[in-house]
């Protein structure tokens, strides 16, 4: 299936009545708080490993979305509902059956796909496209199967309580990506342990999920809210950095890295290596 076929397939999703047990598949990469020499080539191919069968895989999945009524966000974004709306078009947002779900990500893992690849395929960054949401059961779900190695955790310890912070929701489609978890606090995160390994997880994360001036995607301008009714910042990552924007690029040897941007007197960058999708094998 080709590109072309594909889109026009993501721009034509069946408006279906009955509604779903949500799903989005997680995105999160991590960034870290100390500065690193690098080389930068780009852009790389957008879509990563294994391109051609992962998209065909997208191409089937969003056939099978399931669209979300007003009622059915106001449900799962709950006091945050008026804030994400507003930066959605609520007639293109959908759930997704977890077979569904699951295929894809199987998918992914067969191929290596990382979750920054994912959560910034071409199709998730249109605009004028779909938007498809997890509600907290399915990440429940998922998280049972699969650990997406990346900065959002589904779920998460305290660095100091050691109590687990669970995410409530995830969003990711219309050129945005949007997570909420249940409470406000700081977290050590097990992939990415730079420094002091801490990140500030709150209630709400909004960032765009774009192409940089490169043609490389990435997730930029990323934001958290601790309530309601507060003042967007920077996401606070090791030794209390900002941080602004990861990015999908290579280095000098033609090697898929991610490219983080923060601040710590001044703008900063980090080169990591992508993690891939893992699929849990449990007992």
């Amino acid at each position: 299936m080709s590109m072309k076929s594909i889109s026009a397939s993501y721009h034509k999703l069946p408006h279906l009545k009955k509604p779903g047990v949500v799903f989005l598949i997680v995105y999160w990469i991590t960034c870290a708080g100390i500065d690193a020499g690098f080389g930068i080539s780009g852009p790389v191919n957008p879509e990563g490993p294994g391109s051609q069968s992962f998209s065909n895989q997208a191409g089937h999945f969003l056939r099978h979305l399931i669209k979300a009524s007003e009622d059915d966000c106001a449900r799962v974004f709950g006091q945050y509902n008026t804030i994400i709306s507003g930066s959605l078009d609520l007639k293109r947002v959908y759930f997704a059956p977890y077979d569904e779900v699951e295929s894809l990500l199987d998918q992914a893992v067969n191929e290596s796909v990382d979750s920054l690849t994912l959560f910034t395929h071409p199709l998730l960054q249109d605009k004028n496209g779909s938007a498809i949401v997890f509600s907290e059961e399915l990440l429940k779900r998922v998280n049972q199967h699969f650990d997406f190695h990346g900065l959002f955790n589904i779920s998460a310890n305290g660095a100091e309580s050691g109590s687990t912070v669970k995410m409530k929701f995830l969003v990711a489609g219309q050129g945005k990506f949007i997570v909420g978890y249940d409470r406000n606090e700081k977290i050590k995160h097990p992939d990415y342990d730079f420094a002091t390994g801490n990140y500030d997880y709150n209630e709400l994360f909004i960032m765009d999920a774009k192409k940089d001036s490169k043609g490389n995607p990435g997730l930029f301008n990323i934001k958290a809210l601790s309530a309601p009714d507060s003042k967007p910042q920077w996401m606070k990552g090791p030794l209390n950095v900002d941080i602004q924007s990861m990015t999908m690029t290579s280095d000098s040897n033609g090697r898929r890295q991610i490219l983080i941007e923060y601040n710590l007197f001044g703008n900063k960058y980090k080169m990591i290596d992508p993690i891939p999708i893992e699929k849990l094998t449990r007992k």
